[in-house]
């Protein structure tokens, strides 16, 4: 009974302040359904002491009440927000957003819930591919190859992004990657190959993709770790990860500058360490224009690795005789960068864009140690909405020591060459995305390119490149 009379009193009591409000309203509000959600959910609030002026028990839902009676009993909630645990602080954020705008007329602000909220967080993505003529490894030539080169590809990457203090974030993710039904275009097919570990019918290995601590505070970020960054307009670097340091600081509204160094195998495709120092400055020119420079340097070498027969003395039964061995070998490979890139991104209207960058390597000699890449988007695709979409041309043309075709840190949907001092790339592309639903997308591309000098080369061109996507991310 003295329950029952509590549970009264504060109903009547929440009806009384809710005339007040609904007083200065046109109408009243509508009741909340009594299957609603919300009544578990401030039932167990209450049930934790969290409504001031109900103990356990009082709240039962029994009585469907409106949604500005509920969203005052959400107020009350959101008030003990510091006393809450992770369970009822997601409840409160979901019923703050609920009744966002019944709070907002008392005049709640969600700022402290938010505050109090657990900064952790899941993210990831999904994408199966099938590639044609990956790397340009096949040249349309009588060079033996007996068919197209192609392989599928599946890569999943998850991530956590928390925030342990105050201008304090960590960022990581860890990546799954391999190919299968592999074929190499001289009749060579190989079945589940694991791209990290070189191994075959390896489906478990699983490598730290980036992990970084992150102090942001006022216009300076710094970054510790395994960081994904960005250059320019991704002829350089693009998504790939440093295992280093890197700050950015921003010079007022409209210029920002960066710079770092770091160990470039961490995007986990060179055998061994390359140091590199990394530099980029981005400067908005107008509303719809920005301008970069961006510069990448090496230390000139690189380690590679390969296993070769080698004659060793081996004991064999105490009689010491040179066999062939099974060997690993280590030899310096050229491997200098030394590049500058400019380039603009201008969303020229709301569904044109244009993106254009020139690079240089002032490491190479200087017949082809340049080029460029350009690209026309048309379209308004937004990941978040479903059937939205864009196409795209591209133009390039790529001296053989201008970018980095081997290990392919770029941006670009074709390697931009050979390897490295090989036979560079020219040519064009077209592509189409689309949102097959929300977070969910198809691409395809459909790439004719050919040597940057064909009288170099001995050869006029590539054989086609394409790709077909799907890319799920959560």
């Amino acid at each position: 009974m003295k329950k029952k009379l509590i549970f009264s009193a504060a109903v009547i009591g929440a009806l009384g302040l809710s005339n007040v409000a609904m007083a200065a309203q046109a109408n009243p509000f509508a009741s909340v359904p009594k299957d609603h959600w919300a009544y578990s959910a401030v039932e167990k609030l209450v049930q934790d002491g969290l409504v001031d002026g109900y103990g356990d028990s009082d709240f039962r839902g029994e009585k469907a009440i409106t949604r500005y009676e509920m969203a005052e009993l959400v107020a009350k909630a959101m008030s003990n927000v510091d006393k809450a645990d992770d369970a009822n602080k997601a409840s409160l954020d979901r019923l703050s957003k609920e009744y966002s705008s019944e709070l907002d007329n008392m005049g709640v602000r969600l700022k402290k819930v938010e505050d109090k909220m657990s900064s952790f967080k899941w993210y990831g993505d999904a994408r199966f591919r099938y590639y044609e003529n990956k790397d340009n490894k096949i040249k349309d030539t009588n060079d033996g190859h007996t068919s197209k080169a192609s392989q599928f590809e599946e890569r999943v990457r998850l991530g956590i992004y928390a925030e342990p203090g105050k201008n304090l974030s960590i960022n990581g993710r860890i990546k799954y990657e391999n190919q299968i039904n592999v074929k190499n275009g001289w009749g060579g097919n190989n079945q589940n190959f694991n791209s990290w570990d070189n191994s075959y019918r390896d489906q478990g290995a699983f490598r730290l993709d980036k992990f970084s601590l992150d102090w942001d505070h006022a216009n300076t970020k710094v970054s510790l770790g395994r960081v994904e960054l960005n250059l320019g307009q991704g002829l350089l670097w693009w998504e790939n990860q440093i295992d280093g340091i890197y700050a950015t600081h921003k010079f007022g509204n409209n210029v920002t500058a960066s710079a770092g160094w770091g160990d470039m195998a961490a995007e986990g495709w060179q055998d061994s360490n390359m140091g590199a120092f990394m530099a980029n400055v981005d400067v908005t020119t107008s509303a719809a224009t920005h301008v970069t420079l961006a510069h990448l340097k090496t230390n000139g070498t690189l380690k590679n690795h390969s296993t070769e027969y080698q004659n060793k003395w081996i004991d064999v039964g105490g009689t010491w005789t040179q066999m062939p061995v099974l060997t690993d070998v280590w030899t310096d490979q050229a491997y200098a960068f030394d590049q500058y890139a400019l380039g603009f991104n201008s969303q020229i209207s709301k569904k044109v864009n244009l993106i254009a960058e020139y690079v240089k390597n002032n490491a190479e000699s200087a017949d082809q140690n340049h080029g460029y890449w350009t690209r026309l988007t048309y379209g308004n695709q937004v990941w978040s909405q479903a059937k939205t979409w864009k196409v795209y041309a591209e133009y390039m043309s790529l001296g053989n020591a201008a970018i980095d075709s081997k290990y392919w840190g770029h941006r670009l949907n074709v390697a931009g060459g050979n390897g490295y001092n090989g036979d560079g790339d020219k040519g064009w592309g077209i592509g189409a995305s689309y949102m097959l639903a929300s977070n969910t997308n198809l691409e395809l591309t459909y790439y004719k390119m050919q040597p940057y000098d064909s009288g170099k080369s001995g050869f006029s061109k590539y054989d086609d490149i394409a790709y077909a996507a799907v890319t799920v991310s959560f």
